[in-house]
């Protein structure tokens, strides 16, 4: 999968997407939160969790070693999706 497909799939907040990265364990777990009435992103990595609102903000968050998704993306072995 590409980055722009995983970017896409995350968006559609239909199941969580985990990795690894340097054989550390991530994920990014999409919802939506009804009493805020918008979706939500669970941003996860080396016991470090973070929560945004937007697609966008997933993008621009450096959660993975403070490092952005989109940076790391070719060393990751995708695990769920």
């Amino acid at each position: 999968m590409s980055y722009s497909e995983i970017i896409d799939r995350i968006s559609q907040c239909i199941t969580l997407f985990g990795f690894e990265y340097n054989g550390i364990e991530g994920n990014i777990d999409p919802c939506y939160n009804s009493k805020r009435k918008c979706n939500e992103f669970l941003l996860y990595f080396n016991g470090q969790e973070q929560i945004v609102y937007s697609i966008e903000d997933v993008e621009k968050a450096s959660f993975i070693d403070g490092k952005k998704l989109e940076d790391v993306f070719d060393d990751l072995v995708i695990t769920e999706y």
